[in-house]
């Protein structure tokens, strides 16, 4: 017998193998040794910003690297908050303030680029991302960071007026970096967006700092950084009637966003909830949709996606998936009811069965 010395242990190994056995024996010790045998918990960072956590998983970092991911990413967000944020100090309030008064207002590059980015989604969705309804947001009084709201819900005749006064985004007019509008309830809102632009930007950011393996989760999203040889992230996914829906893996270089009536919420005067999510084409919450997902290869995608299907609601969620090419997306009605494309549910392992409201739909073979 052949006897080899790992680890303070000796170990057998019989000399008929032709040295096979032996072979195969250091083959094993080399993969457990790169942590191929065992799935090890990862590095958690928590960086928090304006009352928000975002938390960065790594598997692959050193600590000096994910110090400098840590750092960037804080100031990425900071930066965020700071030209973008709809109601509170940041240059988007100024602007705002100053199209409400009629007047035109200086627009900074950042702001710009989210002006831009925004045009296609808007019309990618046919409207229901619409980043132009910052005035509605206000009058349903969703501008707060105290959930759930219990006052007074506007007035029919207040809805109404918006209504017939609606602004229409594609009525911005950008002159250098002065921005106009003749509609003074022209008031943007990015924060659909927003997310799903950071997440872009912190993904630069790892590559930047050679992180291979990672997944960033900011408040019920998820993006992952890998490839197709990545070990997958198991995501649970939130039962918008309590507990967990179901769950499923998310392979490197995926986002996963949601919007549902389950965190920010009006209490209705049946005792019912109304989501934050507005449907710009009623002026009120979204209704019918208690919950969507959208799985996406693109961050920025997923997020306004998850957000307009949400405000379309189940009777134009085939219409809408189809126009906005998404190939995983789910959506769970407020009567239990689920409506989902084809390759999604070949993604999710649920926990327990919603009523299927139709057949899948074919929409593309991957969701990338």
């Amino acid at each position: 017998m052949l006897r080899l010395y790992v680890n303070g242990l000796t170990h057998p190994v019989a000399t008929t193998s032709d040295m096979r056995a032996v072979k195969i024996f250091f083959l094993i010790v080399a993969c457990c040794l790169t942590g191929s045998c065992s799935d090890t918990e990862p590095d958690v960072k928590k960086i928090s910003v304006d009352g928000s956590d975002t938390l960065l998983k790594i598997r692959d970092d050193s600590p000096q690297s994910a110090a400098q991911a840590i750092e960037a990413i804080r100031q990425l967000l900071q930066d965020q908050h700071r030209y973008s944020h709809a109601w509170k100090a940041s240059e988007l309030s100024t602007m705002n303030a100053a199209l409400a008064s009629g007047r035109g207002a200086s627009i900074s590059k950042d702001n710009l680029a989210l002006l831009a980015t925004s045009k296609p989604l808007y019309i990618a969705s046919d409207g229901y991302y619409d980043p132009d309804i910052g005035s509605l947001v206000r009058m349903w009084g969703f501008y707060t960071d105290k959930f759930p709201i219990n006052e007074k819900p506007p007035s029919a005749e207040t809805i109404s007026s918006w209504l017939a006064n609606k602004p229409d985004f594609l009525d911005i007019k950008v002159n250098g970096n002065i921005i106009t509008a003749k509609n003074p309830y022209t008031q943007l809102d990015f924060s659909t967006l927003l997310e799903g632009v950071a997440a872009n930007e912190i993904k630069r950011i790892l590559a930047k700092q050679q992180i291979h393996d990672a997944m960033v989760i900011m408040g019920s999203d998820q993006i992952t950084i890998g490839d197709e040889n990545t070990r997958p992230w198991t995501v649970k996914l939130k039962d918008p009637f309590g507990g967990d829906l179901g769950q499923i893996d998310m392979q490197g270089n995926e986002a996963l966003f949601s919007s549902g009536n389950f965190n920010k919420f009006r209490v209705a005067p049946t005792g019912s909830r109304w989501g934050h999510v507005l449907n710009p084409r009623t002026g009120k919450p979204a209704q019918g949709s208690a919950a969507v997902v959208v799985l996406h290869g693109d961050p920025v995608v997923a997020d306004v996606a998850s957000t307009a299907l949400m405000a379309a609601g189940p009777g134009d969620f085939r219409r809408l998936v189809i126009r906005m090419k998404l190939a995983c997306a789910m959506m769970v009605t407020e009567e239990n009811e689920l409506l989902i494309t084809t390759q999604m549910k070949k993604r999710i392992s649920f926990f327990r069965d919603p009523v299927p409201l139709g057949k899948p739909i074919a929409n593309g073979d991957s969701c990338q």
